[in-house]
């Protein structure tokens, strides 16, 4: 157990109640099973246990060696999954046009049937026209800055 962990463990069980153990004997027993878990996941476990983190454990009295080796494996279990690799991001392919190319595209399809008044004309200036009646009712402004005048079929109905 590299000397990190040690000294978490030790703090952990010094932040208890001491019993009348022995303690190097105690400390023996934590080295040979933990031998195999990583220094993150058993300082992590001892962390938790001062803190108070762990569920249904003793407020009292420092956990038991299997219970410290049940909390340092799901420790464990938590680093393997944060180390495993990820998705790669998304990534975009642009066609032949981008996105806003194909919405404008969509937008001027729709309204083929209608003829055209103005072009370049922002919206404030559509709505100052509007309430000057300079556009006929029906009218729509199109966020492509293109007034289309009313439907005639519309109109002729």
């Amino acid at each position: 157990m590299e000397q990190k962990a040690y000294l978490a463990v030790v703090g952990m069980l010094n932040s208890f109640p001491q019993g009348t153990g022995n303690p190097d004997l105690t400390m023996g027993t934590y080295e040979a099973v933990l031998a195999n878990m990583s220094s993150q996941a058993v300082i992590e476990a001892a962390q938790r246990f001062i803190m108070g983190d762990v569920s249904e454990q003793s407020k009292t009295f420092a956990p038991s060696i299997a219970e410290f080796v049940a909390e340092a494996r799901r420790r464990q279990e938590f680093i393997d999954l944060k180390a495993k690799p990820r998705l790669p991001a998304p990534r975009y392919f642009p066609g032949p046009l981008a996105p806003f190319q194909v919405r404008q595209q969509k937008r001027l399809a729709e309204n083929a049937h209608l003829p055209i008044l103005f072009e370049n004309i922002s919206y404030d200036q559509f709505r100052k026209m509007s309430a000057a009646k300079e556009i006929p009712v029906g009218a729509t402004w199109c966020s492509l800055g293109i007034v289309y005048g009313p439907d005639p079929k519309a109109a002729a109905a």
